[in-house]
């Protein structure tokens, strides 16, 4: 009688958690492998990678189970936070798996997971046989998965991917290699460049894709894991990610998103070697012995640029609806709001956690190039000092007035790269936009703030790093657009300001807000820009202009477009209304200055990526770019960096690590050069 024997794959498990404790006493997770234990552990209150290792059956399913067992409540909630699990190199968040609580003995409430786990039960995740080929034990050469019987006319070809990458939370990047959207292999890579070789069966005059697939991309406490392929080689001829038969197709592998080949694969995507798709129109191309194919082009006819260049040093100027640097090249601005100045505690939020020099390196490894500063002019009154500053952290801060501060803070920004837009963000003191919904107040008139607008222009004009002005936050209620009343009129008083501010600096961007009502239409306060059709704004000195809106989901406030069975189809129709059409029409560049969310909810996670879609110049999610040849999308700042904003919370979150949730939805529409 025969003997079966089943090889076994030793594998890698990272639980990567953090938790709270009760009564000096820290959550504690045991972790089961088809319901056998394979480890456990007690975690800190920062997120941390556990690590445990098993020898599993290959190209079998396994069940892994993260069980949370000493729960309690006593003067707090013992709580177990689960960010991710990562078998193999596969990053799986815990909305994938399922959740059974175990509370007061019950068993079988099974629920979706989550992050959260505030009952004792377990994390249920079910994992493919895919992961368990035996692959990942020798990352310099993969195995690949087992070929089918070749086919008739078929030989045995070798595609080898040179590739390295960067690490996230002691995970390195991971791919598969896919021959016409079948799987042949996959490896994970390190740091140094190394070739990853595969075998396939290939019909001999046949023309066959060949796909490299990034899956498990994620950042992680500001550490972002990126894939890098340098070259690829199939039967010993050569092909670069950047030749005209590469394309990469964002997202998921559906011909949609697809751009022009890239070597850095930053977001989970797919580089799709074909000859088919040779753009070159000459005999020559570096085509690949066994040619790889690629669909009909469903593309728009204008993609847009792969990559761009450092936003060049000097100012920025419009044309048309594009951003363009003092070299020419069009840009976008991609950043994030750090308030507190315009508040009670006149300085930014988090200084007592972190220098401000972290803070913004902090900001720039994220790929954040610009940061909106908000300030009241309350800040700028004569000898205002902050306040919640540690200066054990901020030692160069102590004995600076808040004026004083932000020198420090653009000061470090021209020598970092990173990009400052100062908003004006309400007269006095306190949260949010003024209460009378319009840009002065009694106390601070415009006058007031025309006069601190001009001396900030002043103090800032020979520091390039400062490149616009948010004339105000935020205008809404009884605040017009162009019905001549001068004490209402929003349109006429931005022109007003601008000008100001350009009679003493003519070189800042003058970032222009909407209105909340316009004609009976509601939108968010200082998102309203119907207006600017028929009265659009003139400054003295052209080509200044940006226009701006703030754009919330449902969380914020159930609008009447989010109820819309059709919701979030609706969306592009909405944006359209408000103020897509400045871009679509090429009148102006549009500045999305505020946007975000807790993303907790079913509804916010439908609309943030049609959002963050839109922005990427996506006009009508069809999945295909609407940007012609060297354009870019919408310029944005979200809101917030810290995690002191009650309805939105932060990129920070409490425990100021990065929320990895948030920065993974935005990253799509990140501008795509590297700040210089």
């Amino acid at each position: 009688m025969a003997t079966t024997t089943t090889s076994s794959t030793k594998s890698t498990i990272i639980v990567n958690a953090s938790g709270q404790a009760a009564d000096g006493v820290s959550p504690h997770f045991r972790l089961l492998i088809d319901g056998k234990s394979a480890g456990e552990a007690t975690v800190s209150s920062s997120t941390k990678a556990y690590t445990f290792t098993a020898d599993l059956a290959s190209n079998q399913d396994h069940k892994i189970q993260v069980v949370y067992d000493n729960d309690d409540v006593n003067s707090q909630s013992r709580d177990l936070l689960v960010k991710s699990v990562v078998v193999n190199g596969k990053t799986m968040q815990p909305t994938e798996a399922t959740y059974e609580r175990h509370d007061d003995g019950a068993t079988g409430d099974k629920t979706a997971g989550g992050e959260g786990m505030w009952w004792n039960g377990a994390l249920t995740f079910s994992t493919p046989a895919s992961l368990y080929g035996g692959t990942a034990q020798t990352p310099a050469t993969a195995a690949p998965a087992a070929p089918a019987a070749p086919a008739q006319g078929a030989g045995a070809s070798t595609i080898t991917v040179n590739a390295q990458g960067t690490a996230a939370d002691g995970v390195n990047a991971h791919f598969n290699v896919l021959v016409d959207g079948k799987k042949i292999g996959d490896a994970t890579v390190t740091t140094e460049a190394k070739d990853f070789s595969f075998k396939a069966a290939l019909t001999e005059g046949d023309a066959h894709k060949v796909q490299i697939q990034y899956d498990n991309d994620a950042v992680i406490d500001g550490q972002d894991r990126n894939l890098k392929i340098n070259a690829v080689e199939i039967d010993g001829k050569d092909v670069k990610p950047s030749d005209d038969i590469v394309s990469y197709d964002r997202g998921a592998l559906d011909g949609k998103d697809v751009i022009d080949g890239q070597s850095d694969m930053k977001w989970t995507g797919t580089l799709v070697v074909d000859p088919n798709a040779d753009k070159s129109g000459t005999d020559s191309p570096a085509a690949p012995a066994t040619p790889v194919t690629k669909p009909a082009p469903t593309a728009p006819t204008a993609e847009k640029p792969a990559a761009a260049a450092p936003i060049a040093e000097g100012y920025l100027h419009t044309e048309g609806n594009q951003i363009v640097d003092s070299s020419g090249q069009n840009v976008k601005l991609t950043g994030v709001n750090w308030f507190g100045a315009e508040g009670f505690a006149f300085a930014p939020q988090g200084l007592w956690m972190d220098s401000y020099q972290n803070h913004m390196d902090k900001m720039k490894e994220l790929g954040f190039n610009t940061i909106r500063l908000p300030f009241s002019d309350a800040m700028l009154d004569n000898g205002r000092m902050p306040t919640g500053i540690d200066y054990s952290k901020n030692p160069d801060l102590r004995g600076k007035t808040s004026l004083e501060v932000f020198d420090k803070i653009i000061e470090y920004a021209d020598k970092s790269g990173m990009k400052i837009m100062l908003d004006h963000h309400r007269s006095g003191d306190g949260a949010s936009a003024n209460e009378n919904g319009l840009w002065y107040t009694d106390q601070y008139p415009e006058s007031k703030m025309i006069e601190n607008w001009k001396m900030l222009a002043e103090r800032y004009a020979d520091n390039p790093s400062v490149v616009a002005a948010d004339l105000h936050n935020e205008p809404h209620g009884q605040a017009t657009w162009g019905d001549g009343n001068q004490a209402t009129d929003w349109a006429a008083a931005a022109e007003r300001i601008g000008n100001a501010i350009q009679s003493v600096n003519p070189n800042w961007l003058l970032v222009v807000e909407g209105v909340e009502i316009h004609e009976g239409n509601w939108y968010w306060w200082g998102g309203n820009l119907e207006g600017a059709k028929e009265r659009p704004i003139e400054f003295n000195v052209d080509n200044k202009l940006v226009y701006s809106v703030h754009d919330y989901g449902p969380s914020l406030h159930m609008m009447d477009w989010f109820k819309d069975p059709n919701f979030p189809n609706n969306m592009p129709e909405k944006w359209n209304q408000m103020w897509g059409h400045l871009i679509q029409d090429d009148k102006a560049p549009v500045l999305v200055g505020e946007f975000g969310s807790k993303m907790e909810t079913d509804i916010d996670k439908k609309w943030m990526p049609e959002l963050i879609q839109y922005m990427d110049g996506d006009y009508n999610l069809d999945g295909k770019s609407d940007l012609a040849a060297g354009e870019q999308g919408v310029n944005w700042t979200y809101w917030a960096w810290s995690p002191g904003s009650g309805d939105t919370g932060g990129i920070m979150k409490d425990d100021w690590t990065v929320d990895n949730a948030k920065m993974n939805a935005i990253k799509p529409a990140l501008f795509e050069g590297e700040i210089a």
